[in-house]
């Protein structure tokens, strides 16, 4: 439903935080300073070893015409990580009061001070990241529709800052208001387990444990859908009817929902259907894996080789070819490969549409059940 949070919390006295912990400056010092001025508070990389998830603090000083000084702290943090250490399990309305309960214990922790529920339910919102996980269990390579996207026109249906295609796994799309990210999340993780540097999403490190039980469930691919809105006039140009985007305010299921479907809708106006399923080698292979999953690699390649040979020379030409070479006998065991598989790529770019409309959140155990369910 919504995984990275920022909340601003303003704060009457910024001395009832724990004052050794921020830096640059301590609590104190910025509390001596003029003008704009932040302190930052990162959890302890000691807090991932141990495999517990904490949230970034900034505490910010601003000067206000009206009001004084003016000191807020913002509180950065990812919603199913604080539940659950990883963000493949989504996280639901039901899951609001629990996620207030594990962020007051967090912040008590960094900041020695204890605030209230509902202070941090009338929180304002600066970032507000709505994602969904679509989960393929049949073969599809999160590649196809990443490719897919990557091709599309995307500078005529926003008004386009960049866009960065990282290594195949991750469409990144930076816009004026709003970024909004589709990439591989096992493939990403992946990565993170060389390197930190070298993925997409930050905070990988407590969720490592993933790649274990989600080897078992293969054939599995999880592309991850993610529309950031960074900052206040972003939240506010996405949700313009809302009167109080605060946390509680904001966090519900059919604003998260239809933020995603609208920007996907966008998205994928442009795209020829039709032409989804050509049939060049990538497809032919990745079709005849989804009909033949017990099929060797040798096979699977055999197919393919010979459904483009068909494709471009004709039936006859081959089977005399293959007569000539070798044997009757020879053919009639090839033939077999000839039947073309269905056309499925439409149908797994259709997958994301319905899984969006849905809504269904993906949970861990339930892929869990499924590994006991086979092996008995």
């Amino acid at each position: 439903m919504v995984d990275t949070v920022k909340l601003l919390l303003t704060i009457s006295d910024p001395m009832i935080l724990r004052k050794g912990a921020f830096t640059p400056l301590s609590v104190e010092q910025l509390a001596g300073t003029w003008g704009n001025h932040r302190t930052y508070l990162n959890p302890s990389p000691t807090y991932a070893k141990m495999g517990k998830y904490m949230p970034r603090l900034t505490l910010h000083r601003r000067p206000n015409k009206t009001r004084g000084v003016v000191y807020q702290l913002a509180i950065e943090f990812s919603a199913p990580k604080l539940l659950f250490k990883q963000n493949f399990d989504e996280v639901t309305e039901a899951d609001f009061e629990p996620t207030i309960a594990a962020l007051q214990q967090c912040l008590f922790e960094l900041t020695g001070h204890k605030f209230f529920p509902h202070q941090l339910k009338e929180a304002e919102v600066n970032a507000w990241h709505p994602c969904k996980n679509v989960v393929f269990m049949d073969y599809t390579s999160c590649q196809t529709i990443l490719n897919t996207i990557g091709k599309l026109d995307i500078s005529r249906t926003y008004d386009l800052q960049r866009t960065n295609f990282r290594d195949g796994h991750v469409i990144h799309i930076h816009c004026n208001s709003l970024d909004i990210a589709f990439y591989d999340k096992l493939a990403d993780l992946r990565r993170a387990k060389i390197s930190e540097k070298r993925a997409f999403e930050k905070d990988n490190r407590i969720q490592m444990s993933l790649l274990e039980p989600l080897r078992e469930v293969a054939p599995i691919e999880v592309l991850r859908y993610e529309v950031r809105l960074v900052g206040k006039k972003a939240v506010e140009r996405a949700y313009p009817d809302i009167e109080a985007r605060t946390f509680e305010g904001l966090y519900k299921k059919q604003l998260c929902q239809g933020l995603l479907l609208e920007h996907w809708g966008k998205l994928t106006a442009s795209v020829n259907m039709l032409s989804l399923d050509e049939k060049r080698p990538y497809q032919l292979f990745q079709n005849y894996l989804i009909e033949n999953p017990d099929a060797t690699p040798q096979a699977a390649l055999a197919a393919t080789a010979v459904l483009l040979i068909n494709g471009q020379e004709g039936v006859r030409n081959l089977r005399n070819l293959i007569e000539a070479a070798y044997t009757d006998t020879t053919w009639y065991r090839i033939k077999k490969l000839a039947k073309a598989p269905k056309a499925h790529r439409f149908s797994h770019f259709q997958r994301v549409t319905d899984t969006l409309e849905t809504f269904t959140p993906t949970k861990l155990s339930e892929y869990l059940k499924h590994i006991e369910n086979s092996s008995n």
